[in-house]
């Protein structure tokens, strides 16, 4: 088999998977080590805007930031969130996410991790604390925050303070909302929703992406400081 068709028999199944695991596609997998396939593979990764990264036993497709094609737009997201979902509902998505993974590899040593598990209210405990001290700040003081992060932290307290905890079969609750958030990543394969969705935990592939990719990269510290100071302020209330 050539080089190419090599590459693009690997190609496919990061498309339709995300990953290719050794112990499923031994082959591949060492067909992958071959520096030609990587010549060809690099190829897809600057056409498609993506990355393609080997740890471990297990090589991941990563899309970049600004991937229209591979990755999440503003528009998918809405769709997700639900038809009458606003910009706001997105941006406050993302900051859920980064929350969930602050909450989960906040360590700041070679091994992250520092949860295995946590509760969806515990969660959403959390994200009230975080959300009260954003609203009660100084608003100067919060803009000057908001212009260095480039979110409008404000915006996105107001519409989380609005929602109610829960009510039956509404995704527009706190629960409801944060429930619906997990589920895409849980559908991404990087977390886990067990004990009838009351628990959130990682997977394996979200482990070994914030391990190994992410802590060498400038964002998890971005994602970092955005709650250090708000965390030091939610635990002085």
């Amino acid at each position: 088999m050539t080089s190419v068709k090599t590459g693009i028999r690997i190609f496919k199944i990061l498309l339709e998977k995300g990953q290719l695991d050794r112990d499923e596609h031994s082959d591949l997998f060492i067909e992958y080590l071959n520096s030609e396939v990587q010549e060809v593979l690099s190829e897809f990764e600057e056409e498609m805007d993506c990355k393609i990264i080997k740890i471990n036993n297990t090589i991941y497709l990563l899309p970049t930031y600004d991937n229209s094609l591979l990755g999440f737009r503003n528009k998918d997201f809405r769709e997700w969130l639900g038809a009458n979902a606003r910009l706001s509902d997105v941006y406050l998505a993302y900051y859920i996410v980064m929350f969930i993974l602050h909450q989960f590899y906040g360590g700041k040593n070679k091994n992250p991790k520092q949860r295995e598990f946590i509760r969806m209210m515990t969660l959403i405990d959390e994200l009230d604390k975080r959300f009260e001290v954003i609203l009660n700040s100084n608003q100067e003081d919060m803009m000057k925050k908001e212009e260095e992060l480039s979110i409008n932290l404000i915006s996105i307290a107001e519409v989380w303070n609005l929602k109610i905890v829960h009510e039956e079969n509404k995704r527009t609750t706190k629960l409801g909302t944060v429930t619906r958030i997990c589920s895409l990543l849980e559908q991404e394969k990087l977390i886990r929703l067990m004990e009838d969705k009351k628990e959130i935990r990682t997977t394996k592939k979200l482990d070994d992406i914030m391990t190994y990719f992410f802590l060498n990269d400038s964002r998890i510290e971005e994602i970092n400081s955005i709650f250090a100071e708000e965390g030091k302020n939610a635990s002085n209330q």
